[in-house]
Formats: structure tokens, sequence, C-alpha cells
């Protein structure tokens, strides 16, 4: 029977971590802390100003520790609150009202004893175990039949387990959190005071090493404490949550175990998967039993084969040579004179390829000395038109000079026609002319019309 339950409604699952509660958890951390410091202010205590206000590092770590406190606190209520409410509910209020148990199936007493639990009463129906008793119930009415009960029963455990190590995830954070604060505290202390070294002004300088120093171990020291309570703060919580859940692992598997039929027999569709299983061992045997009478047939045939070869095996190879022997020959015969005959073509294309390329290669030094030769006359017409044209060179300078010298000679003749009168005057003026033409005549070439025909050949 149920006795003393609270009214109040909680949750089925551990792990089920409810969004506004986790935002109530936190606010309700720092108003600790709001209030903590409240206090501190409030009623001044040196040495707890010193650690908790010294600096700022020091107050996050303190509020930081005030949310593991509060979330370890909340977490101890709710998990002490479903363990009395697992003691309270007695196995007979969890037990399923039926009839008869023999003649229904998994799937009717499965929801029969859901119909039975949604009629506790609040309380009793918001606890963890009525939780983890309908569900697994659902997954038996789902399936029609309780062969995967252990199955279910591991895995719904296990997945407890892990939401119940996921809740307190964030107080896992805030332990290893708080020392790192503790460290970061002395690193700011220890930089203030390499920062304001300075002895010029003697006791000043010496307050300010005390009081950065101060921050540098006092951080430190409230970040270690502060940890290490924490830490012993959630080891109880954590124990108190793994009996919680091995408690309710155990009843729930204590009164599905009683309540529930065997596995074995679970109506028609328990005898129709044994029949089913009964025949497919039959056929398994059968299909074993005709493939060793196959494997014994071929076992015998080869012993018989392995007999026979061994009796005849000198004869039978000879004849086997012999047969071989006169169905090879005369193809290799054939194959052979194929083959000369082959070659002997290639031969011949061979030569007949030869000769062509020496009767080319005959045609063309024939053809690179004539070429040669032209070149070789080419030239020597070259140096023979170089040679005229020189001759030529000095033929104009020689009619040149000529010209000039018949000018000079007409000029003389004119002065002769003018100074004298009569025939005196002409018959000098013949003799010059006449010497003129001699030394013309005899300065000219003897043939100056060649030039151009041996030029133009």
């Amino acid at each position: 029977m149920v006795t003393a339950i609270s009214d109040s409604p909680t949750t089925h699952s551990s792990g089920a971590r409810n969004p506004l509660r986790t935002i109530a958890t936190r606010s309700a951390g720092v108003l600790v802390a709001g209030v903590f410091y409240l206090t501190l202010h409030l009623v001044p205590f040196a040495p707890a100003q010193r650690y908790f206000l010294g600096h700022p590092v020091a107050i996050g770590a303190t509020i930081l520790f005030c949310i593991a406190a509060v979330s370890l606190l909340t977490k101890w209520i709710t998990v002490r609150r479903e363990r009395r409410l697992c003691e309270q509910i007695s196995d007979a209020v969890l037990a399923p009202n039926l009839t008869s148990i023999a003649n229904q199936d998994v799937g009717g007493i499965c929801s029969e004893w859901l119909q039975s639990l949604s009629q506790l009463p609040v309380a009793a129906h918001g606890s963890r175990l009525v939780g983890r008793l309908e569900e697994l119930l659902q997954r038996q009415v789902r399936r029609g039949n309780a062969r995967q009960l252990a199955d279910d029963l591991r895995e719904v455990s296990g997945r407890d387990s892990d939401d119940a190590h996921d809740s307190l995830q964030l107080v896992r954070i805030i332990v290893w959190a708080i020392p790192m604060l503790g460290f970061l505290g002395t690193v700011i202390g220890i930089t203030q005071t390499l920062g304001g070294l300075d002895f010029s002004d003697g006791t000043a300088a010496v307050d300010r090493l005390k009081s950065g120093l101060y921050v540098a171990f006092d951080t430190t020291a409230l970040g270690l404490v502060l940890s290490v309570v924490a830490i012993f703060l959630q080891f109880p919580v954590e124990q108190a949550e793994q009996q919680l859940m091995a408690l309710i692992d155990r009843r729930s598997g204590e009164l599905l175990a009683a309540h529930l039929p065997d596995p074995a027999a679970d109506g028609v569709s328990g005898q129709i998967a044994t029949l089913c299983e009964g025949v497919l061992a039959a056929v398994q045997q059968s299909l074993g039993t005709q493939a060793e009478l196959w494997r014994e047939t071929i076992d015998g045939a080869h012993q018989h084969w392995q007999t026979v070869v061994a009796a005849t095996g000198t004869e039978l190879s000879d004849s086997i040579g012999q047969a071989v022997g006169s169905a090879i020959g005369p193809a290799l015969a054939n194959h052979t004179s194929e083959l000369q005959h082959i070659q002997q073509q290639g031969v011949e294309a061979i030569d007949g390829r030869w000769q062509q390329w020496q009767l080319a290669l005959s045609d063309n030094a024939r053809i690179l000395l004539a070429h040669q030769q032209t070149l070789v006359r080419q030239a020597e017409l070259l140096a023979d038109s170089q040679s005229r044209a020189e001759e030529l060179v000095t033929l104009q300078q020689t009619l040149d000079q000529n010209l000039e010298r018949l000018e000079t000679v007409n000029r003389s003749l004119d002065q002769s026609l003018n100074s004298t009168a009569g025939g005196e005057g002409m018959s000098e003026a013949v003799r010059v002319l006449a010497r003129a033409v001699d030394m013309l005549s005899s300065q000219l070439p003897a043939s100056p019309v060649s030039t151009p025909t041996r030029r133009a050949a």
C-alpha cells in the first residue's frame, strides 16, 4: 500500500533535464551568492572579505561554487524523494489486477497492467519506478511477446544511468573551472606585482608588492578549497543516485518476472514460433544428411577412379603418349614447313628491298655529283663576270680620259683657227687633228664589241 506519499508530482526519468529547471537552479545559485555577499557586506569579517572580495576572480569562483552547491542540493532532494517513494510503494500496489493469466497473452496482460498503473495516485504515478514499469510494459505491448524483456531491461537501465550521469555535467564543469580561475587570479596578481615594482617610494612599493602577492595566492587557495568542497559534496549525491537506480532496476525486474508469463509460452504466437523453429531444425537436419550422402558418394567415386588409374597406369601412359605423338607429329611437320616457307619469302623480300635501296642511293649520288658540278661552273662564271666588270671599269676610265683630251684638242683647234689665217693655219689644224685620231686609235682596245657578247654568254 501507499503510505505518506506527497501530492506533488515528480518526473519519471532521472535524465530528463528540464531547461526551465536548469535555469531556475542557476538563478538560485546566483541568488545564494548575492545573499552571501550581502551578508558579508553587512557583517564585516576581515578574513572572509580578504578571500572572497579580494579580486573579481575570487567573486566569480564563489558564484560558480554557489551554482554547483544549489544544483547538488536540488539533486539530493530529488533523489531522496524518489528513494522515499520507491520504499513507500509496495509490490502489491504495483502488481496488476488480473483474473486469469493462463488465458491471456503477454500483450493483454501488459495492457491491463498499464491500466492499473494509471489509476495510482498522482504522487505514486510520478515516481521513477512507475515510469520505468510503464515504459517496459509499453514495449511488450508493441511486440506482443516478452522474448526481448531482458534486453529491454538492460537498455532502459543503461539509458537512465547515462542520463543520471549527464545531469551532473554542469557541476563537473564548475568543479574543473574553479581551480582554473584560481590559477588565473595567480597570474593576474603576479602580473600586477611585477608591473608595480618601483622601490623609489620605499614603504608604498612594499605595500603594492604585498597586495599583488595576496591576490595571487588568495585566489589560488580559494579556488582549490572551493573545488575540494564541491567534489566532496558531489560524491554522496552521485552515490545516492546510483543506489536509487539499482533499487529501481531490481524492483522493476522482479515485478515483471513475477507477473509476466514465460516468454517461451506466449500463447498462439509462441506456439507458432516454436513450431517454425522445429520445422527449421528438421529442414536443417535433412539438408545435413543429404550433404553427407553426397559427400560419401563423391568420395567413393574418387577412390574407384584412383584405383583404376593405379592399375593401368603404365599401359595407359604409353598408349596416351603414342596417340599424342601420332596426332601431333604431322601437324608439327606441316607447321615447320610453313615456317620455312615464310622465312624464305621474308629473305627474298628483304633482298629485293635492299637492291631497291642501293639503286636509289646510287641515283641520289649521281644527282648530287651533277649538282656539285653545276655549282662549280656557276662559281667560275661568277669569277669571270667579276674580272670583266673590272675591265669595263678600266675602259670607262680610259674613255673619260680620251674625252678630256678631245676637248683639249678642240679647244686648241678653235684657238688655232682664230689665231691663224689662210693655208698655214688650216694645215696645222689638220696635222693636230690627225695626231689626235692616231692617239685615240692607239689607246682604244682592239675589239671593244666582244666584251658584251662574252658577258652575255
